[in-house]
């Protein structure tokens, strides 16, 4: 029998304060009208489902899969059981509905329609005033990209894969690969063989001339002052830095350049005073000075990492 009585927020407040360890894992069933406090198991059969897992932690949903059917002919069959006659006699009631529909048809009940023959129909395509505006509204079709150095027959070695990255390449997934071919040197431009994915990039192509939508944006027309940002209150800015914690010291004369090698460890800085300056960014410790007979105008790393290299232009 159920007690019928219904707890109020008093009631809850008094168990919370009673059962600390307990009212938070404790539900009502409605069936029984009693309390269940749940154990850790079901807990953590909970958190599994709400995490969109498997309820049960030693279930496995990627077993190896067994083949049941094999290719080799058995000698025993799975299944000998005979075709019924049933496939191979014509539909009784299949027959009625058909004769039914055949005497509606002769007595005028159902009303079959001509078959209309669709003839050719020519009109002029620019003489309506909407085609001419629809005309003048075309939008052209996106260009394809310039090719960039490591397409060439002949790159650069900085382009080239080494063995290990061209094995991590093969290996990845093709949505993953930052670019879906792989540079290759050759000698002259009579070695170089036909390309293999010359087809697939066609077919992609083509999907995105008439799969991708283009949409013509009409310009506004706004203040260009409206377009300035406001600059903030200094009352909001507030702290600023007071201290000074790494100063890279060493040139007479105005620099003019720097470069940041692509492990992010050394700067190369150009100057006035014709040096070249190679510095630890994170000691802000000068390693080695290049002179330079002019004022140097640009420095730059080389993008490889296997290769320091430094290339100055003065």
């Amino acid at each position: 029998m159920k007690s019928g009585i219904k707890k109020d927020e008093l009631d809850k407040f008094l168990d919370k304060m009673e059962k600390p360890d307990d009212w938070w894992k404790t539900l009502h069933d409605k069936v029984t009208d009693t309390d269940v406090i749940l154990t850790d198991k079901e807990l953590e059969m909970i958190e599994r489902i709400t995490g969109g897992h498997f309820p049960d932690a030693e279930f496995n949903p990627f077993e190896d899969y067994i083949d049941f059917f094999t290719s080799e002919k058995m000698i025993h069959p799975v299944s000998d059981r005979p075709e019924p006659k049933s496939r191979f006699t014509p539909s009784k009631w299949e027959a009625k509905k058909i004769v039914k529909l055949a005497r509606a048809i002769r007595q005028g009940w159902i009303k079959v329609k001509d078959q209309v023959v669709d003839k050719p129909k020519f009109f002029a395509i620019w003489s309506k005033v909407e085609d001419e505006a629809q005309r003048m509204n075309h939008i052209p079709a996106p260009k394809i990209s310039l090719p960039q150095h490591n397409e060439s027959y002949n790159p650069p070695k900085e382009y080239l894969f080494t063995a290990g990255q061209e094995r991590q390449w093969r290996e990845s997934e093709v949505t993953e690969r930052k670019q879906n071919f792989l540079p290759h040197k050759y000698p002259n431009l009579r070695s170089v063989p036909a390309y293999d994915r010359f087809i697939q990039e066609r077919f992609e192509r083509c999907l995105d001339l008439y799969l991708c939508p283009r949409v013509r944006k009409n310009r506004i027309n706004l203040d260009p002052e409206s377009l300035i940002p406001k600059l903030p209150n200094p009352r909001d800015l507030q702290p600023f830095p007071t201290t000074q914690s790494i100063l890279y010291e060493g040139h007479t004369d105005k620099v003019r350049t720097l470069s940041v090698d692509p492990t992010g460890q050394w700067l190369a800085t150009g100057s006035d005073d014709q040096t070249v300056r190679v510095w630890e960014v994170s000691t802000a410790r000068c390693v080695k000075v290049i002179p330079i007979p002019d004022i140097v105008h640009k420095v730059a790393w080389n993008p490889n990492r296997m290769i320091s290299l430094i290339a100055i232009a003065s």
